[in-house]
C-alpha cells in the first residue's frame, strides 16, 4: 500500500512537472512595431495621402511561425492586405502604405505558429483636419486597339494619354503602362482584357515584350469593376474616389479579364516611373474581337 502511495505521488509530480515544461514552451510569437528612422511605429496622426512605412519584427517560442496575416480596418469594413503561409524561426517586414480616404485606419499585423498561438499589434492612423484631396488627370475618350487592329495601337502612356504601336512602345519601354489585347489564346478566353507590360500572358500577343528591359512596367487592377458607377466616376473632380476605391490593402491582378462597357475599374501603377499613382479607368465601349479596339476613360492622380 505505501508503496503505490509513492508510486502514485512520484507520477503526479512527473505530470505536473510536464505540464508545467509544456505551457512554457507552448509560448506565442514575439511580435513588435520596427522603431529605426523612416518609421511608424505608434498611432498617429496623418494627412490623407501621406506615405509611411510600417515595419514589424517577429520571433518563434516554442514553434515554427506558420501564417502571417495584415489587416486594414476603417469606417468602410475590413479588408485583409495579407494572408500568408510560411515557415519561420524569426523575420522582418516591411509595408509602405499611403494614408485614405476615410477619418481613421486601423493595420492589424497577426503571426501564428504550428501550436496555433496567434500573436497581434496593431496601429491606428487619424485623419489630419487640414487634408485635402489631391488634383487629378483625366482623359474623357481613349481608343486602343485588340492584338490584330491596325488602325490604333495597344500601348498607352497613361501620364500623356497617347495611344502607341508595339514597334513605338519598344523604344519608350518606362514610359507604357497599359496594354490591350482580346484573350483568344486563353484556356478560357480573357476576351477583352486590361493589361501591362509585366503580366504573364501579355507576350502571347506582343512577342517584343520578352525582350524589354527589366523591370518592366506594372499596372495593378482591382478585380471588383462594379463599386464605383459610371456617375460617380463622372462626377469625380479630385482623387477622393480614387483612393476610397484601391486602398493600400487592394490585392490588384497585373491583368483585368472579360472587361465590359461600363465597367470602372479601379488600378495602381506597381512598377515604373509613376509607380503608386492610383486610377480610374472607365470602359465606354468594347467591340470587334482580336481585330477591335477598347474605348476608355481615365481619372488618375496627377
Amino acid at each position: 500500500m505505501r508503496l503505490n502511495i509513492i508510486l502514485s505521488c512520484i507520477c503526479a509530480f512527473i505530470l505536473m512537472i510536464s505540464g508545467c515544461i509544456k505551457d512554457e514552451n507552448n509560448s506565442p510569437p514575439t511580435l513588435a512595431f520596427l522603431t529605426e528612422p523612416g518609421y511608424t511605429a505608434s498611432d498617429t496622426m496623418v494627412k490623407t495621402g501621406a506615405i509611411l512605412k510600417l515595419g514589424i519584427h517577429t520571433t518563434a517560442s516554442a514553434e515554427s511561425i506558420t501564417n502571417f496575416i495584415i489587416t486594414l480596418q476603417t469606417k468602410n469594413g475590413l479588408e485583409t492586405a495579407l494572408d500568408s503561409g510560411l515557415y519561420k524561426e524569426n523575420f522582418n517586414y516591411t509595408r509602405s502604405i499611403s494614408f485614405g480616404a476615410s477619418d481613421w485606419e486601423k493595420w492589424t499585423f497577426t503571426v501564428m505558429d504550428k501550436n496555433r498561438n496567434k500573436t497581434s499589434i496593431c496601429i491606428k492612423l487619424t485623419k489630419d483636419p487640414a487634408s485635402d484631396f489631391g488634383p487629378i488627370i483625366s482623359y474623357s475618350s481613349i481608343i486602343l486597339g485588340t492584338q490584330h487592329n491596325t488602325t490604333f495601337g495597344q500601348f498607352l502612356v497613361t501620364s500623356t494619354g497617347s495611344v502607341i504601336t508595339e514597334t513605338v512602345a519598344a523604344s519608350i519601354q518606362n514610359l507604357v503602362n497599359i496594354i490591350t489585347y482580346y484573350g483568344e489564346l486563353q484556356i478560357p478566353e480573357t476576351y477583352y482584357t486590361l493589361s501591362s507590360p509585366n503580366e504573364t500572358d501579355a507576350p502571347n500577343y506582343y512577342p517584343s515584350l520578352t525582350s524589354w528591359t527589366e523591370p518592366k512596367n506594372e499596372m495593378r487592377y482591382k478585380a471588383d469593376s462594379l463599386s464605383v458607377t459610371e456617375t460617380m466616376f463622372n462626377a469625380a473632380t479630385n482623387d477622393s474616389l480614387i483612393i476610397s476605391n484601391y486602398t493600400s490593402a487592394t490585392i490588384g491582378k497585373r491583368k483585368f479579364k472579360n472587361a465590359r462597357t461600363g465597367y470602372v475599374i479601379p488600378f495602381q501603377i506597381a512598377v515604373g516611373p509613376e509607380a503608386g499613382k492610383r486610377g480610374l479607368i472607365h470602359v465606354k465601349n468594347c467591340s470587334g474581337l482580336p481585330d477591335g479596339t477598347i474605348e476608355i476613360a481615365i481619372k488618375m492622380q496627377q
